[in-house]
């Protein structure tokens, strides 16, 4: 597989088997929203040109700003619950995110786990994911069919 394949629930039968990294090395902008802090941190220091993002991290309109100056290509791995901010705050610096960035949900299945106590959260990832032209929801942990 050279690309991950659009608008499409790939359950990828195994974990580690590199999807993660190439939707960061594929052509093409690309938001990858992560349940989890320490995914985004792990994913971007191993990935020099991929922004990292998540609650904690101060200024992020003027982190985002910076990148923007120095990325021809848009690469941003953030939290489920910080995905919707960054989509407000590339809308205000003029990029439709919903059209011009592929969206990668990176461990959809948590979405469901985690529900009654990250509702806010999943809520964001989902309500915001609809809008995106192009996505993908990516998992190795199946889900029932009838959810």
């Amino acid at each position: 597989m050279t690309r991950i394949p659009e608008n499409y629930v790939l359950n990828k039968g195994v974990t580690g088997c590199g999807a993660t990294s190439l939707a960061i090395k594929q052509p093409g902008h690309t938001i990858l929203a992560m349940p989890y802090r320490s995914l985004v941190e792990n994913k971007a220091a191993s990935n020099p040109n991929l922004l990292g993002l998540h609650g904690n991290i101060e200024n992020k309109e003027h982190v985002i700003a910076q990148y923007l100056k120095t990325h021809d290509t848009i690469k941003i791995a953030v939290t489920y619950d910080s995905f919707p901010m960054v989509c407000d705050i590339l809308t205000a610096q003029g990029i439709n995110p919903y059209k011009e960035i592929f969206l990668f949900v990176d461990e959809w299945h948590t979405m469901f786990n985690d529900y009654r106590f990250r509702n806010k959260a999943s809520r964001g990832v989902l309500d915001r994911a609809r809008s995106f032209e192009r996505k993908t929801f990516v998992s190795a942990t199946p889900i029932p069919r009838e959810y």
